[in-house]
């Protein structure tokens, strides 16, 4: 009469192989969802840092037009209508006209990019934000005289728009040479006003906006 003989193989444990290698795919998969995370957290504080930064730029070009709205091509120095537009620009506004038609206007006003706070136009990130030579937008109110005044618009705008290199041409090919972080420029009656800011996201990304508008201008 035989023998029966047990079968141990269901009641067996896991070899050693098996346990290396589920130990494996589990870190894999555990990796593979924190490297998941990590870049879902990157991409939303890249779109909050985007968000933030086009509010900003609209909000400047609300401010612009309005300090633009009225002005006359006479008015505008130097003339933007150049290929290269301007990076600062010099203007007046009508402030009253007398019943024989002869128009009163305001002191000057200027839009310029000026250095940004804490930076020098040498080629060097003097102030350690991870960007060189960048600008700020700043607003000159009566120009020339004693009650002049100096309001920064906008921080983060850089020499060059991304694209451009100061070879007097259109690199990017937007129609404008040499565009700046602030650019205005006059084609026909319309006055474009555009605007690149530079922020970086918490993971050191760089995050770049452009945003535009155009006033209508009096002859």
């Amino acid at each position: 009469m035989k023998k029966r003989t047990s079968d141990k193989r269901g009641t067996a444990g896991f070899s050693l192989l098996e346990v290396s290698i589920a130990i494996t795919l589990l870190g894999t998969v555990l990796g593979s969802v924190a490297l998941f995370q990590h870049r879902s957290q990157e991409a939303v504080s890249e779109m909050l840092v985007r968000a933030r930064a086009e509010g900003e730029a609209r909000a400047v070009l609300d401010q612009v037009v309005q300090e633009l709205t009225g002005v006359g091509r006479q008015q505008l120095t130097p003339n933007p209508s150049g290929n290269a537009g301007a990076e600062t620009i010099t203007y007046q506004k009508p402030i009253a006209v007398s019943n024989a038609g002869v128009v009163t206007w305001s002191p000057n006003s200027r839009l310029a990019l000026a250095m940004d706070d804490g930076e020098a136009d040498n080629g060097v990130d003097d102030d350690g934000d991870g960007f060189i030579d960048e600008r700020r937008l700043v607003l000159t109110r009566n120009v020339g005289t004693a009650a002049q005044q100096f309001v920064t618009l906008l921080h983060g705008l850089p020499e060059l728009v991304p694209g451009e290199a100061a070879t007097i041409g259109d690199d990017n090919g937007n129609g404008v040479s040499d565009e700046r972080g602030f650019n205005v420029q006059l084609v026909g009656d319309l006055l474009t006003v555009r605007l690149c800011v530079q922020r970086r996201s918490q993971a050191g990304n760089i995050v770049t906006v452009f945003a535009q508008t155009a006033v209508v201008v009096n002859n």
